[in-house]
């Protein structure tokens, strides 16, 4: 405003505001006073991000990462493939440059490639009732009535009204906060849709997030405005070339021997003069501290002094994906030279919905990864890995007969039960999002917490770099705050 007078520091700390809310700040203001100690937890893409990207401003950065490898979630496996092929354990798809911004930016600036997914988008196939037709709504309405279709159209149109109504509100954290408290659930009580175009809907919820009765709404609401607009082909259009775990090797090459690996924290005590982090290899003190990890594993660290309740709350209770990925391997692509289709099959089975992990891969083989969640993969837990192969197997043979004499190998990905994630991914359950959510993007004291469940992208690569990002920006505003 033309006449006002804002001191520097209150200019810096609407900034930092800012930034938490997502804007992000110029680069002139981000220049680092001076270089800092700076401890990032976990190597996972946003820890990676984040040390990148402090690095860059001048800081001295170690990261700590408890695995024996770096890339957490994003996962390319290999082993136990022929011929070369490899699947996404963990963080699978890239959506458009329009959406997925920075990830695009990562990829280019590291040299590396995308790869479309599917060579016709559209050539799927539903598998619904034991019946098998074409992945269109054409062909779902032939099957089983225009109905079905309009109502699941119902669904998304009401879904998307409301979101818009909301969400853009400048104070939308406050206009959407009601619907915290309902469930996805309790919402299609009220729609009383068609009893199967309830239950594909409550199957697609299932597979993207987790039991509709587990989701918080306004949660949801947050999803579809992000995606307000956004084309379906615009989603989930890529996957690095030659693996997505080639991003976050590519970033740590960065970082060299900055980063300690099978180096699982213990505690983390923080005190006026800066932060002590102890792991299991020894100690190490820091200005800032960055918390780059799902939430479950931060339940085994003791935290002196003890965090915020809103944040000991988030850690001990955030809502994450039970998601299941069963990788099995073909000598054949069966589902294309027998059936006609990329691979992509949405049913209404437990497995929910597959994709051919192999789509750009050469070779005469491929591999077919069915993702479980929800009640469904919750219920594969107790069993033993050969026993989810068969438990999947079983369900592609009905979908695709004669499948099962053509299996070469095959892998499972159980991220409920990995240690040092606890679930996939994040997804707010009633009562969670709007008191979580903000405070987890919020400094507290020294340290600084980052991860797809921070970011408006929840449950996506693109989250976890932004978030990284965001932090990065977070500590240098703080810094020059402080001078």
């Amino acid at each position: 405003m033309v006449g006002s007078k804002v001191s520097r520091k209150a200019f810096l700390q609407l900034l930092m505001a800012s930034v938490a809310a997502g804007v992000v700040a110029p680069a002139s203001v981000l220049a680092a006073p001076s270089p800092k100690q700076i401890v990032v937890i976990g190597a996972g893409l946003a820890g990676l991000v984040a040390a990148y990207e402090l690095k860059k401003q001048g800081h001295q950065v170690t990261v700590l990462e408890a695995r024996d490898r770096v890339g957490g979630r994003v996962y390319t496996l290999r082993e136990g493939f022929a011929n070369g092929q490899y699947a996404e354990a963990g963080g699978e798809y890239i959506d458009s440059f329009n959406v997925h911004r920075q990830m695009h930016r990562y990829v280019q600036t590291f040299g590396l490639r995308l790869a479309p997914v599917h060579s016709e988008p559209t050539d799927g196939i539903y598998f619904v009732r034991q019946k098998r037709c074409d992945f269109s709504d054409a062909a779902l309405a032939a099957s089983f009535g225009q109905g079905v279709v309009d109502e699941v159209d119902r669904f998304w149109i009401t879904l998307e009204l409301l979101a818009r109504d909301a969400f853009r509100k400048p104070d939308w954290l406050t206009a959407a906060a009601p619907w915290d408290q309902q469930s996805v659930a309790q919402w299609m009580d009220t729609l009383a849709l068609e009893p199967l175009a309830r239950e594909l809907t409550e199957q697609y919820l299932r597979g993207e997030m987790d039991e509709p009765d587990q989701l918080s709404m306004m949660f949801l609401m947050e999803q579809a405005a992000l995606y307000d607009k956004v084309p379906d082909q615009r989603l989930e259009m890529y996957r690095i070339q030659g693996g997505n775990g080639q991003l976050p090797a590519a970033i740590a090459r960065t970082l060299g021997d900055a980063i300690w690996l099978s180096c699982p924290v213990k505690a983390i005590e923080q005190s006026d003069q800066g932060v002590q982090v102890i792991h299991d290899r020894g100690s190490v003190r820091a200005d800032y501290v960055v918390i780059a990890t799902p939430l479950p594993p931060l339940r085994q660290v003791r935290f002196s002094p003890e965090l915020p309740e809103v944040v000991g709350d988030a850690i001990a209770h955030l809502n994450y994906g039970s998601h299941v990925k069963v990788m099995i391997q073909f000598d054949e692509r069966i589902w294309r030279t027998r059936y006609q289709s990329t691979g992509l099959t949405i049913t209404d089975l437990p497995i929910g919905f597959a994709t051919d992990a192999t789509a750009r891969q050469s070779g005469q083989s491929g591999i077919l990864t069915a993702y479980i969640s929800g009640q469904y993969g919750e219920a594969l837990l107790p069993l033993s890995n050969e026993a989810r192969i068969q438990n999947v197997l079983d369900q592609y043979e009905a979908i695709y007969p004669g499948c099962r004499s053509h299996v070469k190998a095959a892998q499972t990905a159980v991220w409920p039960q990995e240690r040092y994630a606890g679930g996939s991914y994040s997804n707010y359950g009633p009562g969670q999002f709007s008191r979580y959510w903000p405070a987890l993007r919020q400094p507290h004291g020294r340290l600084f917490f980052a991860g797809e469940h921070t970011d408006n992208f929840v449950g996506y690569m693109e989250g976890a770099v932004r978030s990284g990002q965001r932090v990065a920006q977070q500590i240098q505003l703080q810094e020059a705050v402080a001078a």
